[in-house]
């Protein structure tokens, strides 16, 4: 089992509302997780864990398809597949929504998410790893993209990217990003931005700890892909720590 919590504060550049009166984002919390992870079997394993932002409850199940081998695979693959529900209150669910309460149902409130983990060790210190994404919210609101006269999608396919490099057993640094695929979110008003994110992780044996930058305020894929509205190059990334432990139970 693994328990683990991270914490995303809020915007560090005064062009994104950070700088000096909110102590560069130290005053705000932008989202808030803890979570576990069970170890089924030694492919499978299952998950649930709770966001501050919407409120959103996630269950979660991954299974290991390939491992990479020497002499064989050149790659790990793994499937992940999450179900989410947000229990926030009805005013906030459907706020700026045109669609009537005769219409509204609880699978509004439904999330899902699935992913195909495509990774490799490439040298002792270097992993890396490509994951397809699919995120999909049953319900959004019905805002229009006046540039190019299209609507919020339900379902958003997004490509990660990542990597780490180790520099010893302790010490190595991370990097993500995530390119969202959506048309709503090219030249819209409201600008939105692809993930860029880097952190630096510290492994004590027990314990993992993870320091990271990232212009995403939310930490669940759900949150993160369609809603991330900030961009570093006007300040708008955020300091974020996550804390994990394991227990053998």
């Amino acid at each position: 089992m693994e328990v683990y919590f991270m914490h995303r504060l809020g915007n560090i550049g005064t062009a994104s509302n950070g700088g000096f009166h909110t102590l560069y984002g130290f005053d705000v919390a932008s989202d808030v997780l803890f979570g576990f992870d069970f170890g089924i079997t030694k492919r499978f394993m299952i998950g649930v864990c709770r966001s501050k932002a919407q409120e959103l409850i996630d269950v979660y199940g991954k299974y290991r398809l390939l491992d990479q081998k020497i002499g064989g695979s050149p790659v790990s693959i793994a499937l992940n597949g999450d179900f989410g529900i947000t229990p926030e209150d009805t005013g906030t669910l459907y706020s700026g929504s045109l669609e009537s309460e005769s219409r509204r149902n609880i699978s509004d409130r439904f999330s899902y998410l699935s992913q195909l983990i495509i990774a490799s060790r490439i040298t002792k210190n270097l992993s890396v790893e490509v994951v397809p994404t699919f995120s999909y919210r049953n319900h959004v609101i019905e805002t229009e993209n006046l540039n190019n006269n299209t609507y919020d999608e339900n379902a958003i396919p997004a490509l990660g990217i990542a990597g780490r490099y180790m520099f010893n057993r302790t010490i190595g640094i991370v990097v993500d990003y995530t390119y969202i695929m959506s048309q709503y979110r090219t030249d819209n008003p409201t600008p939105y931005y692809n993930v860029l994110s880097a952190g630096i992780e510290l492994n004590t044996g027990g314990h993992v700890f993870e320091i990271n930058l990232s212009n995403a305020s939310g930490l669940v894929a759900n949150n993160f892909i369609p809603n991330t509205t900030d961009t570093w190059l006007k300040g708008g990334f955020k300091l974020g720590f996550t804390i994990a432990r394991s227990f053998g139970i």
